[in-house]
């Protein structure tokens, strides 16, 4: 009976978490799996890592990162008791802890982490030949690519585009539009917009092609159209974008509830800005401070704040 309740519990945690954006009631999700897991099977099990795993999981979604890092390591410790140095699973704990510590800035750290999981990895999987080895080289660049060195970041997304175009068959399968768009990104910090955009249209056309166009994937395609088009200073053209967008999201995720609404939101009073158009642009960060407010709480909308703050001060009279 309780081990059905840990079983339901987990799943409901996952869909809160990975679906919904309803990353509290993940949380809670989560924490009750825990406790079933705890009287079920005692401390050092498999489902008591995976329930620690997975509370990491959503603190390091809601910036918590530090609490992340905490039950990162509980999982780690449990899982290289019950399965050894060499498993899979620490290959994916090393994995999380590496993404944790770049969300605090730690590179180094979180290279040498990013390090041990592909060494890891491509021991377990026998070289360049699996999605989790391409997985950890996107990691990697994702590292370089923070510290601005896109030569090397560029690098390993073309070793995590070569797996994936070899594995999954050339430009017909989500990974590879992944791969695509992020190649698309350093590009785009390259300056090279046209470059960028190229390889947003390769991720969008295979996105479009295997999820039909009303899918937040090509939501996601559409919005780094906008933002390329927006560096660009084409400005309607990227507000053409966002609207695609918006119309996805708000419909897929429950209208204004949900951080990628907000973030298209703030992107658009970006616009506005730029523009001039000063009011329709406090509405927008109106709309996208209220709805991280009411997920993430007060203490996460600093910049919006400011920005509207700044707003008020500047627009004409």
């Amino acid at each position: 009976m309780l081990g059905d309740v840990q079983e339901m519990c987990m799943s409901a945690g996952t869909f809160c978490e990975t679906v919904a954006g309803q990353y509290q009631q993940a949380l809670g999700m989560y924490e009750f799996t825990l406790v079933c897991a705890l009287a079920l099977e005692g401390h050092d099990s498999p489902s008591v890592a995976e329930s620690y795993g997975c509370l990491g999981n959503v603190y390091d979604t809601l910036g918590q990162h530090e609490r992340a890092l905490e039950y990162y390591q509980k999982a780690l410790e449990i899982d290289i008791k019950v399965s050894g140095q060499h498993s899979s699973l620490v290959a994916s704990l090393w994995n999380n802890i590496g993404q944790a510590l770049r969300h605090t800035g730690k590179y180094q750290e979180a290279l040498e982490m990013h390090a041990k999981s592909l060494e890891l990895r491509t021991c377990i999987y026998g070289g360049d030949s699996h999605l989790h080895v391409a997985a950890s080289y996107t990691n990697v660049a994702i590292i370089y690519q923070e510290q601005g060195k896109y030569e090397e970041a560029l690098e390993m997304h073309a070793k995590a585009l070569d797996i994936r175009t070899r594995i999954l068959g050339g430009d017909s399968h989500l990974d590879v539009a992944t791969s695509y768009n992020n190649v698309a990104i350093i590009y785009h910090q390259q300056g090279q917009y046209e470059e960028a955009l190229e390889m947003h249209a390769k991720a969008l056309d295979i996105r479009t092609r295997i999820l039909g166009g009303d899918n937040l994937g090509v939501a996601e395609s559409y919005n780094n159209v906008a933002v390329i088009y927006q560096a660009q200073g084409k400005y309607e053209e990227a507000l053409e974008m966002h609207a695609k967008t918006l119309d996805i999201r708000t419909r897929i995720l429950g209208g204004d509830n949900h951080l990628h609404v907000a973030a298209t939101y703030k992107n658009v009073a970006i616009i506005y800005q730029a523009q001039g158009k000063y009011e329709e642009s406090l509405e927008m960060h109106a709309k996208a401070l209220d709805i991280r407010t009411r997920i993430l709480g007060g203490d996460d909308n600093k910049n919006l704040l400011e920005a509207a703050s700044w707003l008020l001060r500047n627009k004409p009279t």
